[in-house]
C-alpha cells in the first residue's frame, strides 16, 4: 500500500500508511524530540496539527498508560520516518501503530522527514 502527504503549496511526499488509514487535514508542523512521542500526541497544543517527527526511530518503547499529557490524542495526523517494528519496553501496553489506529489518527511513514522539515522551515 502507498500513502501520500500533500502540502498546501503542492509538494508531495510518498510513503506507506501508518496508524489509521484515511484522509486528514491540519496545519503541518514538526517536532525534533528524540523521545516523548506519546506526550506529543496527547499534548493539547498540537490540536488539529499534523506532526512530523524528525527523529529516525519512533515507537521503539510502545505506548503505556502512565505517560499521556491528557486523556486523548489531539493531533490530526502523524508523520514518521522509520516506525519501530516492535515495541520493546517493560511499560509498553501496545504498539504505537495500534494506538494510532485505535485513536483514528491517520499517519504516514516517509523516508524524507528531513526534506519535509527543511521544506517547512523554508516555506512554512
Amino acid at each position: 500500500m502507498t500513502a501520500v502527504l500533500v502540502l498546501e503549496d503542492g509538494r508531495v511526499f510518498h510513503g506507506t500508511p501508518y496508524g489509521a488509514q484515511g484522509e486528514t487535514f491540519g496545519e503541518m508542523v514538526f517536532n525534533t524530540g528524540m523521545t516523548g512521542y506519546q506526550e506529543t500526541l496527547t499534548d493539547p497544543s498540537y490540536h488539529r496539527q499534523i506532526v512530523a517527527m524528525t527523529a529516525p526511530h519512533i515507537g521503539n518503547t510502545g505506548v503505556n498508560d502512565e505517560d499521556p499529557e491528557s486523556s486523548r490524542v489531539w493531533v490530526s495526523g502523524y508523520v514518521v520516518r522509520e516506525p519501530a517494528r516492535i515495541a520493546s519496553n517493560w511499560r509498553s501496553r501496545r504498539s504505537l501503530d495500534d494506538y494510532l489506529k485505535d485513536q483514528g489518527v491517520v499517519g504516514i511513514a516517509i523516508p524524507g522527514t528531513r526534506a519535509l522539515t527543511r521544506h517547512l522551515r523554508e516555506r512554512g
